[in-house]
């Protein structure tokens, strides 16, 4: 994990303390636009570090190489799905404890219980607006 810039500021009508907007953030979609509205909804509330892959396989690399503090991830790829890539990540030592939330579309229970069961820190089920993801993502930074 990388050093701790922690702010306090008003961003978006909601006090953001305690929050290192300097932190890495791994944005996972085979969907351009879908990456492009997360994106979006990130540099909005002031955090600017961000990276994106377009599947697991390729975002398990990116991983490898650079120090990941935040991944949200779709779940429906092609190579590697989003509960692949999140059971590597949560057997592994050197990165089990980097946060994850998966955002889809895909609102079945058995797949929700999968992703649970692999301690996702959080599920979301798309479409969703900006403030509830936003809500929902600094509730999970602030968790740990």
């Amino acid at each position: 994990m990388q050093m701790k810039n922690q702010t306090r500021q008003w961003v978006k009508g909601r006090i953001v303390e305690d929050i290192n907007l300097d932190m890495q953030i791994l944005i996972v979609d085979d969907s351009i636009s879908m990456r492009r509205i997360v994106n979006k909804f990130l540099t909005n509330n002031g955090f600017h570090n961000l990276i994106e892959a377009d599947n697991g396989e390729k975002a398990l690399n990116i991983v490898k190489k650079n120090p990941i503090d935040l991944i949200i991830s779709d779940l429906n790829m092609p190579r590697m799905d989003g509960l692949e890539f999140l059971k590597i990540l949560k057997n592994d030592n050197c990165t089990k404890d980097i946060r994850f939330i998966m955002l889809t579309v895909e609102a079945i229970q058995k797949t929700m219980n999968r992703a649970i069961a692999l301690n996702v820190d959080s599920y979301i089920v798309k479409p969703i607006t900006e403030k509830m993801f936003m809500d929902e993502m600094l509730r999970v930074v602030k968790q740990k």
